[in-house]
C-alpha cells in the first residue's frame, strides 16, 4: 500500500463514520454515493474498475431515483465484470446488448438472475483463493464477499418487510472497499506461453 491507498482509507473511515452515527442526516444519501465513488480510487489502481463503475452508476439509480429495476440490471452487470475477470476472459460485445433484456423481467426475478451471477462470482473467487490462500491477503476478498452477503440478505429481506439501510451500509461500504482493494491478489493468471512441450 502507498500514500495514495492510506488517504483512500482514512477519507472512507471518516465517510463510514458519517453514514453509520448520522443516518438521519438530510445529506445521507449524498455521503453514501461518495462512499462508493471513493472506491473507484483503489479499483481503478487493482484492476477491477469496470466493476466499480457499474456499481456507482447502480447505486446512483438506487439512492436518488425510483427505477429500481434499472439499479439492479447495473448490478448484474457489476457481477458480469467480476466473474470476467476471474476467468480471465473478455466478453463479447453482444453481452451487453443481450443483458438489456432483462430490463423487461419482473424486479423479483431480476433479483434472481443477480443472486445466480453472484453465486458464480463466489464461486469462481472460493476457488481461486484454494488455489492461491498460502499468499499474504487473498482472503481478504472473501470477507469482502461475505460482507457483500450480509448486505444483500439484509435488501432481500427489507423487500418483504421494512428495509434496514442502516445496517445494511454497515455491511456494503466496507465490503465495496475491501472487493477493490483485494481482487488482485486472487486474479487467475495467465499461462505461459510455452513453444515446446
Amino acid at each position: 500500500m502507498d500514500k495514495t491507498d492510506y488517504i483512500v482509507l482514512f477519507s472512507f473511515l471518516i465517510l463510514y463514520f458519517f453514514i453509520t452515527f448520522w443516518a438521519q442526516s438530510p445529506y445521507i444519501n449524498f455521503v453514501r454515493f461518495l462512499v462508493i465513488c471513493l472506491c473507484l480510487i483503489p479499483a481503478f489502481r487493482h484492476g477491477v474498475f469496470g466493476a466499480a463503475f457499474f456499481t456507482v452508476i447502480s447505486d446512483c439509480f438506487l439512492l436518488f431515483t425510483p427505477y429500481y429495476k434499472i439499479g439492479v440490471y447495473f448490478f448484474c452487470l457489476v457481477q458480469l465484470c467480476y466473474i470476467n475477470f476471474f476467468s480471465d476472459k473478455k466478453p463479447p460485445i453482444l453481452l451487453f446488448f443481450f443483458s438489456l433484456l432483462l430490463l423487461v423481467l419482473p424486479l423479483p426475478v431480476m433479483g434472481g438472475i443477480y443472486a445466480f451471477l453472484f453465486f458464480i462470482h463466489a464461486f469462481l473467487a472460493f476457488s481461486l483463493w484454494k488455489q492461491k490462500k498460502a499468499e499474504p491477503f487473498c482472503g481478504l476478498y472473501l470477507l469482502g464477499l461475505i460482507l457483500f452477503i450480509c448486505c444483500d440478505t439484509l435488501v432481500a429481506i427489507g423487500y418483504f418487510t421494512a428495509p434496514q439501510p442502516i445496517l445494511i451500509w454497515i455491511f456494503y461500504g466496507p465490503s465495496q472497499l475491501i472487493l477493490a482493494f483485494s481482487a488482485r491478489t486472487l486474479q487467475s493468471q495467465s499461462k505461459p506461453f510455452v513453444p515446446y512441450p
